[in-house]
């Protein structure tokens, strides 16, 4: 029989989060978070067990993406033109049959008794109405999800780097491959919530292209950009992803900060002695309410906003058609004078 102190210690024992074979956490987002882990929130680098899930929440922010563009598409005025275009069509060549209102009648009355004498021919506009209306809406939503999902597509097949700034799968396969990058490292902060990675933000500085460290020709943008920004739906709702925006601008104060102070400089890295950070940028979708809203109370102003582009999807035009816009939002960092 246990001791009582080796009781206690079975009492207080918390599951602990799982790794694969290549030390990384396993989350499985279909499935709630562990009531049973200790109710600890934490904020992070990209630590090597969490690489595959900071991937993952961020290809999982494009898919919410997608998600609001088919309810935007939905939703959209265009919508309910083409069903009255379709309505007037149809019932201009299937006249309704009108019956006389008399007098003591009231209009419920007299709507329901029109209504029984042309159900066919009203069951008839309804359904043209109704397949059009859902042939339109699957044709767009299709056009949407494939612009989302070849986004997604690019970003696996480049393990990343387009969002991290470098390969993530050699950081998978090496912990220590960050080492000497620690910049890039330190550029993301993840959320973690009873072991379970539910939020992040990843931001690319002007730092040195580490895929391409032995070009002789570097071209260096004094502009930090958000290039990505995710939470867990259940999590919305709580603040963290105006915690996580607030966090992606002081990073951004504080990489300026190293380069006039060389004591806080990490040996190794790449922060131009010469070029601060002078702007933060973010970019969102025009159907995007909720971070737009975000973006105007973080201070950021809209900059551009630019049609998504057709050379490779050419049908992406019906997407601009409807107003799927891509809008920049920059904020200006502050140097020192």
């Amino acid at each position: 029989m246990p001791s009582p102190a080796e009781q206690f210690k079975q009492s207080i024992a918390v599951s602990r989060p799982h790794k694969n074979n290549l030390g990384q956490i396993e989350v499985d987002y279909n499935k709630p978070i562990d009531k049973d882990a200790p109710s600890v929130i934490q904020s992070i680098p990209l630590e090597h067990e969490y690489s595959e899930a900071a991937l993952s929440l961020s290809l999982d922010a494009l898919k919410q993406t997608e998600a609001l563009g088919n309810k935007y598409i939905f939703w959209h005025p265009f919508s309910g033109i083409i069903a009255a275009v379709v309505a007037s069509i149809y019932f201009s060549k299937n006249q309704l049959d009108l019956l006389p209102k008399v007098k003591e009648e009231s209009v419920w009355s007299y709507l329901w008794k029109n209504g029984m004498k042309n159900k066919e021919t009203l069951g008839g506009g309804f359904m043209w109405v109704f397949l059009v209306g859902t042939v339109l809406f699957k044709f767009l939503a299709i056009l949407n999800e494939d612009y989302f999902r070849e986004n997604i597509r690019k970003i696996n097949e480049e393990n990343g780097i387009e969002i991290f700034g470098f390969d993530v799968s050699k950081y998978i396969l090496n912990s220590k491959y960050l080492s000497d990058k620690m910049i890039l490292k330190n550029n993301v902060n993840i959320i973690v919530y009873r072991n379970t990675p539910i939020a992040s933000v990843v931001l690319k500085t002007p730092t040195l292209d580490v895929e391409n460290e032995n070009d002789d020709v570097i071209i260096v943008e004094k502009k930090a950009f958000i290039t990505a920004l995710s939470c867990r739906r259940v999590y919305l709702k709580s603040g963290i992803l105006e915690d996580l925006i607030n966090w992606a601008k002081k990073r951004c104060l504080d990489l300026n900060d190293s380069i006039y102070n060389e004591t806080n400089k990490v040996k190794g890295q790449s922060v131009y002695a010469n070029e601060l950070i002078d702007t933060l940028v973010f970019k969102t979708y025009s159907f995007e309410f909720g971070l737009e809203k975000l973006m105007k109370e973080s201070g950021f102003k809209l900059q551009k906003l630019q049609k998504l582009d057709t050379s490779k999807k050419k049908l992406n035009v019906l997407l601009n058609a409807i107003g799927v816009r891509e809008k920049i939002w920059e904020i200006t960092v502050p140097t020192k004078e």
